[in-house]
């Protein structure tokens, strides 16, 4: 080609690409659930409860079948959740404990790169009256710099109710059990409910995004199906006790109950149902709420430049070995749902299972790769879009999590380890061959070099700890360099684990 013909070319291509439009950078919506079981929706093979919008997520975007949350109570899991690092890295190492110095979160990060950032619902971090990078705060208690815009001053200021569940007098059959005592139908109307309110709000803040071409980041928090026991009609219910499969309560279970804290364990089939039914409602619930999200998402026009997360903060036990809740490293405990779906057109997008396990230390980067921003070095998860997308030869082979125990999750094997006492109290599943842990293997002379070796590796893991995440030309924010002073007053003393804190 002569030169001239040639550089004409390269000038008529420059000013053909400098002409196409610059996609502009994503929308976030990250929705979570608190207390929501992983395989508790239809897409993951639930017999029983109905989840239509989950399952039209899973078909339109991707489902990660094995994720897991990197430490079974709420505070620990949200902070890994938004700073891409482990517990004993970020510091929040319980219920009501504030980071370490230094830490920040992904609202920030997104901030500093222009994004607008609102939370409607459950944050749970410490100290409360700060915004951790939010320009938007409706809390579902008293949290965040604007309680006064929360559920609860909503509810006090509508009904003068001073109680953050009321409920109809005579719909709770167990009111002097530690446990039983959560149920109970809501009083009000559904409409004023939190799962409800809390996507009003949402959709109030979608509504005022449309006509602005800056980016935003939502998180959408949900209480529910976390305890208390508590929904409106017709989720309250919704799901007959008597239809609804649950664990066989183990021979010893009263014993069980008699000898630990008898909120978090359980030896009455009767109450495990009426628990179990009114779980399975809130999380119809919750997904008919997000349905709303999704539908007003396509009313704005926003869907094609909007990626979605969906996922929870740990699991719930729902009487698996007789336990209730959290806090522990059996499945029902930290497995969590994942639901992913992409900007339209990403190459995750075509409605796969992944079951190579993950877990939400990989929420950050994923994210950050999604909106075309650099991942900062120390954040400890790797993004999961190349798994998504193709497979991932190179993927990590092992989950940690800990809390009061430890885990590791190696090729289908897990070791839960107790380190306090004498000496460590371990235990041994292979998942691929026992799911439900049945059949602990880890007295079996035949593991004892695989016991050695997963201990070895949680106790290399435990030693990690990487400095705080520095981004360049971002100014360190107001919570992540708090006084000793307020640290100390803040703290909870006694039980570092938060796992008995509701």
């Amino acid at each position: 080609m002569p030169k001239s013909t040639r550089r004409e070319f390269l000038g008529a291509l420059g000013a053909s690409l400098s002409a196409q439009p610059v996609r502009p950078r994503p929308n976030l919506l990250f929705i979570m659930a608190d207390e929501f079981r992983w395989n508790a929706m239809g897409c993951a093979g639930h017999p029983v409860v109905k989840t239509p919008t989950f399952d039209r997520l899973a078909r339109e975007g991707v489902r990660f079948s094995s994720c897991y949350t990197v430490s079974p109570v709420c505070s620990p899991s949200r902070a890994s959740a938004f700073s891409g690092r482990h517990r004993h890295v970020h510091g929040v190492v319980t219920n009501g404990t504030p980071a370490h110095h230094g830490e920040i979160f992904l609202p920030s990060i997104l901030k500093h790169y222009g994004y607008h950032t609102a939370i409607a619902g459950k944050l749970h971090f410490r100290p409360i009256q700060y915004d951790f990078g939010f320009d938007q705060f409706w809390s579902f208690s008293a949290e965040g710099p604007t309680p006064e815009k929360g559920y609860q001053a909503y509810l006090k200021n509508k009904y003068g109710s001073p109680a953050k569940w009321p409920i109809k007098p005579g719909t709770c059959p167990w009111p002097d059990d530690p446990l039983g005592h959560d149920i109970g139908e809501f009083k009000y109307p559904k409409e004023d409910f939190e799962t409800e309110w809390l996507t009003d709000r949402s959709i109030e803040y979608l509504r005022s995004r449309k006509d602005t071409n800056q980016p935003w980041f939502l998180f959408t928090s949900y209480l529910k199906p976390h305890s208390p026991s508590v929904e409106p009609q017709p989720y309250f219910s919704m799901y007959d006790p008597a239809k609804i499969p649950v664990p066989k309560l183990p021979a010893h279970a009263k014993e069980q109950r008699a000898a630990s804290e008898k909120r978090h364990t359980i030896d009455d089939e009767r109450m495990e149902r009426r628990l179990s039914g009114i779980y399975y409602g809130s999380i119809t619930h919750v997904d008919a709420q997000v349905g709303r999200l999704l539908a007003e998402l396509d009313k704005l026009g926003m869907a094609s430049n909007t990626m979605i997360l969906f996922t929870a903060d740990h699991g719930n036990m729902l009487g698996d070995k007789a336990r209730w809740f959290k806090g522990v490293q059996y499945e029902g405990s930290v497995r969590i749902p994942l639901l992913w779906r992409g900007p339209k057109g990403a190459a995750e997008n075509k409605g796969a299972v992944v079951e190579k396990p993950v877990d939400n230390t990989d929420f950050v980067p994923s994210i950050l790769e999604t909106a075309g921003l650099p991942v900062p070095e120390r954040v400890q998860g790797r993004s999961f879009l190349k798994l998504a997308r193709e497979g991932d030869a190179n993927w990590k082979p092992r989950i940690y999590s800990e809390l009061r125990s430890g885990m590791v999750l190696e090729d289908g094997w897990k070791l839960i380890e107790d380190p306090r006492g004498a000496s460590p109290a371990r235990e041994l599943y292979n998942l691929r061959n026992d799911p439900k842990e049945d059949r602990d293997l880890a007295a079996d002379p035949k593991q004892r070099e695989r016991v050695e070796h997963l201990a070895h590796e949680l106790n290399t893991w435990r030693k990690e700890r990487p400095a705080p995440v520095q981004i360049a030309g971002m100014p360190m924010p107001e919570y992540a360099q708090i006084t000793e002073e307020e640290r100390r007053r803040v703290t909870p003393e006694g039980d570092d684990s938060g796992a008995g804190k509701q």
